[in-house]
C-alpha cells in the first residue's frame, strides 16, 4: 500500500514556479539577482553562497512581508484535495522543495503537511517585528532532492516501493528514482515527463487520485 506521498511544493502545489524569481518581483530586487544567476546555474558558485547572495538582496525586509506575498501565490486546482485524499487513505505527506522553509512550513500548516524540506533563511527577532538577516542554510540544494527523499524514507521506516512522488521540473528526477509511481504536474522539460507514469499536462492536481488505481492497482486499490 502506498504509505508515503512526497510533493515539490514551486510548481506543483503551488502555481509560481521559482519562488526566488517571484519573491524578487515583488520586492524589487530581480535585477539585482541577475547579477549572481548565471553563475550559480552553471555551477560557478556553491549552491549555499549563491542562496546567501541572493536572498541577502531581502536583509531587512520583514518576514511578515515574505509570508503576505507567499500567501498570494495560489494553490493549483485539487491541491487541497488531493492532500486531504491521501491523508484520509492513511497516507503521509510530506514536501521536500528546493525553495524557502518558510513557505513549505505555511504550507504544511494549512494542509496539514508534514514532515517539510527546504532552505532556510534566517530571521532576527521574533514573530511580526523578525526581519530578514542574511544567513542561510541549504537543507536541500539543487540536484540534492534524492538524498533528502532516501533519509526521510529511512527515518519513516518506508521503502520506494512504498513511495509517490511529485513535481515539475528536472530538479525532481531524484524524487522520481526512488518512487513507486512518479507525477509530473504541468512539466517544464519532455525528461519530466518520460520519467513519469502519470502526467498532469495542464497542472490540474484533481485528476490525480482516479488515475492513481490506473497507474499504481496494488499500491491505491479502488
Amino acid at each position: 500500500m502506498l504509505k508515503l506521498a512526497v510533493f515539490d511544493l514551486d510548481g506543483t502545489l503551488k502555481r509560481e514556479r521559482d519562488p526566488y524569481v517571484y519573491l524578487h518581483r515583488r520586492l524589487g530586487t530581480l535585477e539585482a539577482a541577475d547579477a549572481f544567476t548565471a553563475k550559480g546555474i552553471a555551477g560557478e558558485i556553491a549552491y549555499e553562497e549563491w542562496l546567501r547572495l541572493d536572498t541577502g538582496l531581502w536583509t531587512g525586509q520583514p518576514r511578515a512581508l515574505l509570508v503576505q506575498h507567499l500567501r498570494q501565490n495560489p494553490y493549483l486546482p485539487g491541491a487541497r484535495e488531493t492532500v486531504t485524499g491521501l491523508k484520509a487513505r492513511g497516507v503521509t505527506v510530506a514536501i521536500i522543495s528546493s525553495g524557502l522553509l518558510l513557505h513549505a512550513q505555511m504550507v504544511a500548516e494549512e494542509l496539514g503537511i508534514g514532515p517539510v524540506l527546504g532552505n532556510e533563511i534566517g530571521f532576527d527577532g521574533e514573530g511580526e517585528a523578525a526581519r530578514v538577516n542574511g544567513r542561510v542554510t541549504a537543507h536541500v540544494p539543487y540536484g540534492g532532492k534524492r538524498p533528502a527523499l532516501a533519509r526521510m524514507q529511512a527515518e519513516l521506516g518506508v521503502t520506494p516501493a512504498e513511495t509517490l512522488a511529485a513535481g515539475d521540473t528536472r530538479s525532481d528526477l531524484g524524487l522520481f528514482s526512488l518512487a513507486a509511481v512518479a507525477v509530473a504536474v504541468q512539466p517544464e522539460h519532455p525528461d519530466v515527463a518520460g520519467a513519469a507514469h502519470i502526467v498532469l499536462a495542464d497542472g490540474d492536481l484533481r485528476p490525480l487520485l482516479g488515475r492513481l488505481h490506473q497507474a499504481a492497482p496494488g499500491l491505491w486499490p479502488a
